[in-house]
Formats: C-alpha cells, structure tokens, sequence
C-alpha cells in the first residue's frame, strides 16, 4: 500500500505534469565546447655527479603527446628540444624511435607507446649543479612551449664506504643512507630495482617477482636520510605486489638479492608535478612549469647512483656498506 507520503509526492509531481503540458515546457539548447588538443611535454633533466673521470654526466629527455590521443595520432613528431644554462651551455634532444625510451622504468615491463620521446646524454654535462637551464619546445607547426629551471645543488653520502659504486650489507639487515644537503631541493627522491629475490626467498609460499621497483622520499631540503629497503615500498603498495613480500623487505635485504639505488635531488617543478600511485607529495592537483602553446612539466635533479648486494663478506664482494642501522630505527 502506498504512504500518505507518497501519495503527496505523486500529487505535487502529477500537478506539476500537469501545468508543463497545459502552459508548454521550453528546453534551452546546451552547446558542449569540445576540449582543445594541447600538446604536453614532460621534461626531466637528470645531473648524474658520479660520471666518468669524476665529472657529471647529463640524462635529459623530453616527452611529447597530447590530451586528445584518441581524436589524432598520439606522436608529436618532427619537434626542435633544446636546452640553454646561464653558462652558455646548449644541448640539443634527438628523436628516438618509440616513446618507451622516455617512459619504461624497467626495460623487461614496458609502457605503451603513446607518444615521441626526444633525449640526450651527454659527459660531461654542460650544466652544473645550481645552474639556471631554459627549455624551449618548437613544434612542427611552429608553436612553441618554454619553461626555466634551476638545478639542484650537489650532494655526497656520509659515512658511506663503496668501491666504484658497489658496496655490501649484511642479509636481512637495514643500512641507513645518509647524505649531505642539496641546496635548492623540494625533495629527495629515491628508487630501487631489486634482483634476485626469487633464488633468495625461494621455498616461500608468496609471489615473488623477477625485478621488484620500490621508491622511497625525503620531504625538504634537511630530510637526508633513507632506511634501505626498510622505508622503500610504502607508496607502492596497492601496485600489486605483495604485502608479505614488503613485511619481509622492512627486515633487510635477503642474501643473495641486489639492486640499484638511485638517490635524486630534485626541483620545485619536479615535486609539483609527479605523481605515483598514492605518492602525491604536493597535493593531489599537478602544477605545470612548461608554458606557451601547451602544458607540461621541466624538472631537474642532481643524483647519486649505489650497487648494493646482500652477502657475506668473500672473495669478489665489494666492502662493507657500513654498520648495520640498529634494530628498530
């Protein structure tokens, strides 16, 4: 049976039927404006300050693609990158064959190609650390996208004993990294790619990949510090992998393993901009830096790079990383 209250409501809507159909019921016409095609270029420079003969070398890429990748073809072809430092210092980014030269984290697990990369290495670098460095983008139909940045300041590792980039720690122990200030730095951000895991942790009943990628952060400038692996993986969860994998990594490093250790310093324009999984370090709106005819994003960092290997102390091991970080820090 129905309620008087929906017998009121089914009153007032058939009352209001009826006056539409008895005084006629004008529709306004809605126009859509269709969204505009912008091109995006993501840009990030990359000041390598262990490169050959001590000097920093340069990584730099930029990549292109646009908002409406359905409505055109998604490559931004036939572009002018290129670089300027307040040094003088040019560098011109060539064309590469596929996208994945500027997004693939891991060669073996490549992204989708959906647009051009353009890139350049070059050692030693023309900038250095603290520079300021201009971005201009001319596309082929003549427009133009333009952006500035100044790269961080240099950092070093303290405490630290390596042999040309290699070092060891204790299995199933957590080493604490620690450096020295970078000046200019929003954030120091670091990622890993951890071999080996399947051969240490065989016999356990949970999936373990072949390449594991975590990353860890430090917020501001004074933040010099990371628990390896312990702090690396909290923004990662939910990328399917596994939490028991990650209980057993906030442990230490199972003998066996390695993995490559990327510490950056990076830029306001670089914080203000990633995004990963849950990581949104400056709120959850991308703020762009590239500007002109598009949008986008011109980053840079000063990095540091470690080869970490969890074993005991033998004959073709590298030296000790340091003292173990003592339980529970």
């Amino acid at each position: 049976m129905m309620g008087a209250r929906s017998l009121r409501v089914c009153a007032t809507l058939s009352a209001v039927t009826a006056a539409a159909v008895l005084t006629g019921c004008e529709l306004t016409e809605v126009t859509l404006t269709e969204s505009d095609d912008v091109v995006i270029a993501e840009t990030r420079l990359v000041l390598d300050l262990e490169g050959e003969d001590g000097a920093a070398s340069l990584n730099v890429y930029t990549y292109l693609h646009r908002t409406l990748s359905a409505a055109r073809a998604d490559e931004v072809e036939g572009a002018i990158v290129r670089l300027s430092g307040a040094s003088g210092g040019v560098v011109h980014l060539d064309p590469t064959d596929d996208g994945n030269a500027c997004l693939s984290q891991d060669p073996e697990e490549p992204n989708e190609d959906v647009g051009s990369c353009y890139r350049a290495i070059v050692s030693p670098s023309p900038f250095a650390p603290r520079e300021v460095v201009e971005l201009e983008v001319i596309l082929a139909d003549g427009n133009t996208l333009t952006a500035s940045s100044r790269i961080p300041g240099a950092f070093d590792f303290v405490g630290l004993t390596q042999e040309d980039g290699h070092c060891r720690i204790e299995p199933d122990t957590n080493y604490r990294f620690t450096w020295t200030e970078a000046a200019g730095t929003w954030s120091y951000l670091s990622d890993t790619w951890l071999r080996g895991l399947p051969e240490a942790l065989a016999g356990q009943d949970i999936e373990v990949p072949d390449s594991l990628y975590l990353t860890g952060f430090g917020i501001g400038q004074d933040d010099t510090d990371v628990l390896f692996p312990g702090e690396y993986g909290l923004f990662d969860v939910g990328d399917g992998i596994e939490t028991d994998l990650l209980r057993i990594l906030d442990d230490g490093l199972p003998g066996g393993a390695w993995g490559r250790i990327a510490f950056a310093a990076t830029d306001r324009n670089w914080v203000n901009w990633i995004r990963g999984g849950n990581f949104n370090p400056s709120g959850i709106i991308r703020v762009p830096s590239v500007f002109g005819d598009g949008t986008g994003f011109f980053g840079t960092a000063t990095q540091r790079v470690l080869h970490v290997r969890a074993g005991a102390a033998g004959e073709g091991m590298p030296p000790l990383c340091g003292p173990a970080a003592p339980p529970g820090s």
